[in-house]
């Protein structure tokens, strides 16, 4: 019988302003009046059976449907990551609290990427309320800024004394307010030398007060989000600066900080996987100080940046340029890099080839492709075949 386990139900919370799970892969959200009754809660009880009898729980359709594509999903990752608690929770063992935290105080962001929505980016959401007459399909903005309630605020406090990780993302968590609250807040009950900080970033800010507060912390590790270079990167993610980009990354790599790079393959890069191969050469030869890796992994959504969907030519240019790639990959056999970040991302490009070729002559939502990017250029004043002429074969 398959491994349906996950030891996130019994350790883990993540936590947004409109909603708590076991993960951020977790769907729907748990239903409780607060946060405070989250970690005692029926419904989170029952999630937890079903991993201890390995039954499928229906909100982990993400995982299930990432590990059927022939990927490492999150269930897989947690649990090499915090293996060491599998045992005795299949024991018996409950934590009263959780030891880790997946938060997302807010969605404040100063970009508008691609293959985001409204609910995780302010921007997006200001967007689509002042252009309300557009076809925005399923994302449907109500307002441009949410933020965690107070009840929810007070409980996250409570939780401090028993966490060992927290994890923050956005919107852009280096801007919301709310993170450095809680980064403070973690300093001044004295806890901050036991708890890991991890961060991932689109690195357009380099936050001088938050680099100031994340040394209090016994690890302090940051996911830049690097999807393209130069014109591109700045196309996906409107309205970024790959100069200040690139700036930024290795002004971070110069601290006593973990720095990974996060790449997520899409339509709109998989004809230019070349030039990210380029500049993680690049920037692993530039030296930082804890390189981290690099992970890899494909948009499931929005369903028409998906991968599998996309035309025979881009699906062949990414096999072809991830091919050049593991034929060279220089730097990642270099003695400095451990086998757990090399071999993390040289399996994720060839469990990548391997998806693309099994699926190779399927094709889908061209149109649909098409007509979201003219209405993001057209509002944004942009053009997808100045930056990707390539793309004009399927309809330019």
């Amino acid at each position: 019988m398959a491994d349906k386990f996950c030891i996130m139900p019994f350790v883990h919370a993540f936590v947004s302003p409109d909603r708590i799970s076991p993960c951020c892969h977790y769907q729907p959200g748990i239903k409780v009046n607060s946060l405070d009754q989250y970690w005692s809660s029926n419904e989170l009880r029952s999630i937890r059976q079903n991993m201890l009898d390995n039954r499928d729980d229906k909100g982990c359709f993400d995982c299930r449907d990432k590990e059927k594509r022939g990927f490492s999903s999150l269930r897989q990752h947690s649990n090499k990551i915090y293996e060491r608690y599998i045992q005795t929770v299949k024991e018996g063992k409950k934590y009263d609290f959780p030891r880790y935290l997946d938060l997302r105080l807010g969605n404040l962001c100063n970009l508008k990427c691609r293959m985001c929505v409204s609910h995780w980016s302010s921007q997006i959401a200001d967007e689509i309320l002042q252009n309300p007459k557009e076809d925005w399909a399923l994302d449907k903005a109500y307002k441009k800024i949410i933020e965690l309630d107070d009840d929810s605020w007070n409980t996250l406090g409570k939780w401090i004394p028993h966490l060992r990780r927290v994890f923050m993302t956005g919107g852009e968590p280096t801007i919301i307010k709310k993170n450095l609250d809680y980064i403070q807040k973690i300093i001044d009950t004295g806890h901050s030398n036991k708890i890991d900080l991890i961060f991932t970033t689109n690195c357009t800010n380099v936050n001088r007060e938050f680099l100031d507060l994340i040394k209090h912390f016994r690890n302090v590790h940051f996911n830049v989000s690097i999807d393209a270079t130069g014109d591109l990167a700045n196309y996906i993610r409107f309205p970024s600066n790959w100069e200040k980009v690139e700036e930024n990354l290795n002004t971070i790599g110069q601290h006593e900080v973990g720095v990974a790079l996060n790449t997520t393959v899409q339509w709109l890069n998989m004809t230019r996987l070349d030039n990210i191969f380029d500049f993680i050469d690049r920037y692993v030869e530039s030296q930082p100080k804890r390189f981290a890796g690099v992970f890899f992994q494909l948009v499931q959504h929005p369903y028409y940046l998906d991968p599998i969907h996309a035309p025979r030519f881009m699906k062949d240019k990414a096999i072809a340029d991830i091919n050049a790639y593991l034929k060279r990959n220089i730097n990642f056999k270099d003695k400095k890099f451990t086998q757990l970040e090399a071999g993390q991302f040289i399996t994720s490009l060839e469990q990548t080839k391997k998806f693309l070729q099994d699926n190779i002559n399927k094709t889908k939502y061209v149109d649909e492709f098409l007509t979201r990017m003219e209405i993001l250029d057209r509002l944004r004043g942009q053009k997808i075949f100045d930056v990707l002429p390539e793309l004009k074969q399927i309809g330019g």
